[in-house]
């Protein structure tokens, strides 16, 4: 039994290693960043249109820290399974 995986097996977990490090090395957009600073230092006087778009901005960026948290896990396991990557 030959333990080097097959190409195709390979080819499939690098595909999801780079996409998982792309994932995880995700930055909010600098305009955005900004966006959300201005409304959180301005909390207390929003209209609420920018109180509805700085919850939405904030429920965004925890999706994404969820997301990218999930992706740096998946990326140690995977290069666990297969260390040349």
């Amino acid at each position: 039994m030959s333990t080097t995986p097959d190409p195709a097996w390979r080819a499939a977990v690098s595909s999801s290693v780079t996409a998982h490090r792309r994932v995880a090395a995700y930055t909010l957009p600098p305009a955005l960043d900004a966006r959300m600073l201005d409304l959180g230092e301005r909390k207390e006087s929003l209209t609420p249109v920018e109180r509805d778009e700085l919850l939405a901005l904030v429920a965004f960026t925890q999706e994404r820290a969820v997301e990218k948290f999930d992706a740096e896990l998946a990326v140690r396991k995977l290069t666990a399974v297969c260390p040349d990557l």
